[in-house]
């Protein structure tokens, strides 16, 4: 029978910045973590003997005393922002569950400490500096008490890998590389609020567990849908826009044929610990099923994006999903910096390659709403260890729609007194067996 390991670490912090010296514990009573790319934030429950060490023999005392010569308590050993790690496994092996930092204490027969993930620390400060826009040789040139600063084609990857270094926060960013024309942030805003405000563009961002650390990933496509996969969409659910045409559909798989090795950058693992794809077989390792087959077909939507220049007030715009599906969503992009030509020969050759490109831009964000593949869960053991966005091999289901390779987006993982348990949320089939 496999032997259950848990071990967390508790580290100092000096501006949300581990430091060296750290408190290490290898019991705990329950541990509870949920992660997701589509929730910003991965959040764990720890809940342990009020009491953190029992028995101190062999130990330096003054370990478990104060200053004043009082024993330390719960409080003392898990203090408020201190960064936590959590590793759990099975004989002696180990693997990251869970990094963050402790948000919560709340101690009565047992201790219950709360948790956040790495992006906490983005919660914590601004997304744009107030120093960006102050003339220091101008003292009348007062920052106004909430303005707004306008980024011009912004871009995720330059933006918050050169924010972060500023930041001198120890996080990875792997980043989208993709211009989004003109977005407007407030300087009031956190990090965090603007990755709420992309996620409304279709773009995740979360903090992917790896062996050596957290890796800030920001994603428009965390399903991993290759170009042949959108190159398909399209076509299947292309709704004819006033430039839509033979012209386009040309523009666009020559668009997809050069988006193809950048698509899924962003969500491949960067380290050799984690695989990113793992097999499941039912009646062996799968305890719990509650997964129910979707498709594509079955979701009449449609997504609509527009693009906005400096000297037109009309979008070009293209659709994508059903002609008479409800519209779920809009995506408004600017431009204000450029201009349409007014040649009329011109006008159509820059409308059409524009064009092109949003439909490429719409069917990352179609494909969410219009999945083909499962909604739910299934409940297996703590091992093979599984993350939002890796893919699990289902087989020997007698419901022969549930073999095949899926894309995970959630996990929630329970570790204690009743074993150790992964329930895993699995979403757009990847390839049928």
């Amino acid at each position: 029978m496999l032997k259950l390991n848990a071990k967390i670490r508790v580290y100092e912090t000096v501006r949300l910045i581990p430091t060296p010296k750290f408190y290490e514990f290898t019991y705990v009573k329950n541990v509870d973590i949920n992660s997701s790319y589509k929730s910003l934030t991965d959040t764990a429950t720890i809940v342990m003997p009020k009491k953190v060490y029992t028995d101190t023999k062999g130990f330096d005392r003054s370990l478990f005393t104060n200053a004043s010569g009082e024993e330390k308590t719960i409080h003392d050993f898990f203090k408020l922002e201190d960064y936590i790690e959590i590793f759990l496994g099975y004989d002696g092996d180990y693997k990251p569950a869970f990094r963050g930092y402790i948000t919560g204490v709340q101690s009565d027969i047992t201790a219950t400490i709360t948790c956040e993930d790495a992006m906490y620390a983005f919660k914590k400060v601004k997304a744009v500096k107030d120093a960006d826009v102050q003339n220091p040789n101008d003292p009348l040139n007062v920052v106004a008490t909430n303005p707004t600063t306008n980024i011009e084609n912004f871009n995720p990857k330059t933006f918050f890998e050169k924010r972060s270094k500023e930041l001198k926060l120890p996080f990875k960013v792997n980043a989208l590389d993709e211009n989004l024309g003109n977005v407007m942030i407030s300087r009031n805003q956190s990090m965090s609020q603007v990755f709420e405000m992309l996620k409304d563009k279709g773009i995740y961002t979360y903090f992917k567990t790896e062996e050596t650390g957290p890796v800030l990933t920001i994603t428009n496509n965390p399903q991993q849908h290759t170009a042949t996969e959108l190159a398909g969409f399209i076509d299947r659910n292309f709704i004819k826009s006033p430039l839509a045409g033979v012209l386009v559909k040309k523009l666009i798989n020559q668009g997809l044929s050069l988006l193809s090795s950048q698509l899924n950058k962003a969500t491949r693992s960067v380290s050799d610990r984690f695989t990113g794809k793992v097999r499941f077989r039912f009646r062996y390792n799968i305890i719990e099923d509650k997964l129910i087959v979707v498709n594509e077909s079955t979701k009449n939507t449609r997504t609509r994006v527009e693009k906005y220049f400096k000297n037109s007030n009309t979008p070009i715009y293209v659709e994508l999903g059903d002609p008479n599906g409800q519209l779920t969503k809009t995506h408004v992009l600017h431009n204000d910096t450029d201009e349409l030509p007014r040649d009329p020969a011109a006008f159509k050759k820059e409308t059409t390659q524009v064009a092109s490109e949003l439909y490429q831009y719409a069917a990352l964000r179609a494909m969410e709403s219009k999945p083909s593949g499962f909604e739910g869960s299934f409940l297996t053991f703590g091992e093979p260890f599984v993350r939002p966005t890796d893919q699990v091999i289902l087989e020997n289901a007698k419901d022969k729609e549930k073999n095949g390779t899926f894309q995970v987006e959630k996990v929630e993982r329970s570790y204690g007194e009743n074993g150790y348990r992964q329930r895993i949320y699995i979403g757009r089939r990847v390839e049928a067996i």
